[in-house]
């Protein structure tokens, strides 16, 4: 990501905006040994790269055992698509194709489709670059992606979105976004938010991936809101210069 001029963040907190009759989700605190970083604190110089290693670990077991625990899950977050379109409009959707334990966009990718929105997936670019999202809905035809992945053939229409839903390890709060350390979600962020293009960042996630504090560097980026299963959480935030 080229960022020569450092955005500063201030996500306050991240409040629940709709509820099901779903258990109170547990909290997964990271390890007491992560070292901590501020990124509203300029003075703190930690590098967050050996603590959100460590994080990884614990959240995709915790991950994983919220897959197994919640197989209904992917269902409830489409059963939750009239509040979506509702808080997000009726813009181009992008999502992801899951792989691993991700909690999968797919059930509401395809309420979103029948309801006449248009739908996307991304496709992989090489390290260093931000992704391009091609036009795709459930049935369209996918291509082997790198990192063992489906993607949208390269031939289907190219669009812009204004909703991407991304896939994460873990969340806090803040909804800070921990992802897997490629940058592709923070570098099309970037390029799309310097193009000028207004795109809100949901997160979806189970609610057992929320952890107490996802460490975060200076290019880390939050994200608008968190869809989990039982609800909507929304980010309340300060923006500079339009970027959030």
């Amino acid at each position: 990501m080229n960022a020569p001029t450092v955005v500063l963040v201030v996500a306050l907190n991240c409040q629940i905006g709709f509820a099901t009759d779903r258990p109170p989700m547990s909290m997964t605190p990271p390890p007491d040994n992560i070292p901590r970083t501020d990124p509203k604190d300029p003075t703190d110089q930690i590098d967050p790269s050996e603590a959100k290693a460590a994080l990884r670990k614990s959240a995709a077991l915790a991950r994983a055992d919220a897959a197994v625990k919640w197989p209904d899950a992917a269902g409830m977050l489409a059963g939750q698509i009239d509040m979506i379109i509702g808080h997000f409009g009726t813009g181009i959707y992008a999502a992801y194709l899951p792989i691993r334990s991700e909690l999968s966009p797919l059930p509401l990718v395809s309420a979103l489709a029948n309801a006449g929105i248009v739908t996307a997936m991304p496709i992989t670019p090489e390290p260093g670059f931000g992704l391009d999202f091609h036009r795709y809905a459930p049935g369209d035809p996918l291509d082997d992606g790198p990192y063992k992945t489906l993607q949208p053939r390269k031939t289907a229409p190219l669009v812009t979105p204004d909703v991407i839903l991304a896939p994460l390890l873990a969340f806090d709060e803040g909804c800070w976004r921990l992802g897997y350390g490629g940058g592709f979600y923070d570098r099309t962020i970037a390029g799309l938010r310097d193009n000028g293009h207004a795109v809100t960042i949901i997160g979806l996630a189970y609610d057992e991936q929320q952890v107490d504090s996802v460490p975060v560097g200076p290019y880390d980026m939050a994200l608008d809101g968190v869809l989990n299963p039982s609800g909507l959480r929304r980010a309340k935030s300060s923006r500079a210069e339009g970027k959030l």
